[in-house]
């Protein structure tokens, strides 16, 4: 806890003018009433002083965050609690807590003795990335308003606060295997190590499926059933974003910026939910490659690089792409996304095609956030996201352009 002691310099010097001119009085007069009057201003500041010193003393306070995952669009909620431990109390003390991104809040705070006061600040989370908060300045005023003492409490912490994301339960990919909106639960026709369940043999069914201790419990031939493998690197879902400064526009949450790294948090989270393997490449003022991986844990990774990454001036719209293009096997996919023009996105999706990977590409149009006309694709079978579009309704198989659409009935046919 750190303390300093301010005093109020416009009202001490008028108490001093004021003080100096009756001690002139009372030596030019010697009248009583003006050697009291005296003796009273020198005793006021000192009541003062003492009254600042004990409303500083023995406080305890802290902030705990009540929220635990942060995530841009929810609500961040904070309890504040101030202490008071000493006899004397503390009357309208100023609480205030700073935080970044979210700025300064306080207010007024009376602290009877060996009382305590709570309260809880809530606020929206606007931005991605680190979250500062904890500390508590608290200020005290003696009732004269001579002096004041300013305290901090708490310790400093620090949170990621996640990007956003939307459900993009109509986004489909291809890959080597064919289109597949990549849910791998389900039955499967050959054998894998994952068995399921037991079911009664059909003429269809191998010999090596049938599971003889269910045969003998029933008397009636049974064969196993398997579940599908978990997707593997071969036909990873790889998320490449592009976050180049020149083609950024616009500011805050309504940016080309913010809606390219929804549009990455959105397309890892839609298929790691599925189980398949997903893996990141994003290029930005830093270059962060994600190993393909499946699971929660791998959710983390992505979010928490996506939560961090910032616009830089290297980063192209083959940067990302070039970074992945090591990692890639026959049967991968690879969402492209950039604001950079289609014809700046062309070559590098050409180069991950020629690689082997199908490639899905994601134009943010940044003229839109200028208030230029719509871009067009071109000759580019992308995906186009504007100002102001509902990132999943865009992302939707049913307004993908002619070379991305998956025909109805190969959604039909994917496995549930």
């Amino acid at each position: 806890m750190t303390r300093a002691l301010r005093i109020a310099a416009s009202g001490s010097a008028a108490w001093l003018a004021l003080g100096l001119a009756l001690l002139a009085l009372a030596l030019a007069t010697g009248n009583a009433l003006y050697y009291r009057l005296t003796l009273g201003m020198l005793a006021v500041p000192l009541l003062g002083y003492l009254a600042s010193v004990l409303a500083a003393r023995r406080i305890e306070g802290g902030v705990r965050r009540l929220t635990a995952y942060l995530q841009v669009g929810d609500r961040l909620e904070e309890r504040v609690t101030l202490r008071n431990t000493h006899w004397w109390p503390k009357l309208l003390l100023e609480a205030q807590h700073d935080t970044e991104p979210f700025g300064r809040s306080g207010r007024i705070v009376t602290l009877w003795p060996f009382r305590a006061a709570e309260w809880t600040d809530s606020r929206r989370c606007e931005r991605r990335g680190v979250y500062t908060f904890g500390e508590l300045e608290i200020t005290s005023r003696d009732p004269f308003g001579l002096f004041s003492r300013t305290m901090r409490l708490g310790r400093k912490q620090t949170a990621l606060i996640y990007p956003a994301t939307v459900d993009l339960s109509g986004f489909f990919v291809p890959s080597g295997k064919g289109w597949t909106e990549g849910v791998m639960r389900g039955r499967a026709f050959t054998p894998s190590p994952i068995a399921s369940g037991v079911r009664e043999h059909t003429s269809a069914d191998a010999v090596s499926r049938v599971h003889w201790p269910a045969t003998a419990h029933t008397g009636r031939l049974m064969v196993k059933e398997f579940d599908r493998e978990p997707s593997g690197p071969a036909d990873a879902v790889w998320v490449a974003l592009n976050l180049n400064e020149q083609a950024q526009a616009g500011e805050g949450a309504e940016s080309a910026e913010e809606y390219a790294v929804t549009v990455a948090a959105s397309v890892a989270k839609r298929f790691l939910d599925a189980g398949r393997t997903v893996g990141a490449a994003l290029a930005g003022r830093e270059s962060v490659l994600i190993q393909p991986a499946t699971g929660v844990a791998q959710l983390g990774r992505v979010f928490q690089a996506l939560a961090l990454i910032e616009p830089g001036p290297g980063a192209g719209p083959d940067a990302a792409s070039e970074a992945a293009l090591g990692a890639l096997s026959a049967g991968a996919c690879v969402v492209l996304i950039s604001a950079s023009p289609p014809a700046a996105v062309a070559p590098p999706a050409n180069r991950l095609r020629a690689a082997g990977a199908a490639v899905v590409p994601v134009l943010v149009d940044a003229g839109s956030f200028r208030g230029a006309p719509p871009m067009s694709a071109g000759g580019l079978d992308a995906y186009v996201i504007r100002k102001g579009d509902e990132i999943g309704r865009r992302l939707d198989y049913r307004s993908a352009p002619p070379g991305l659409a998956a025909p109805a009935p190969d959604l039909q046919a994917a496995p549930r």
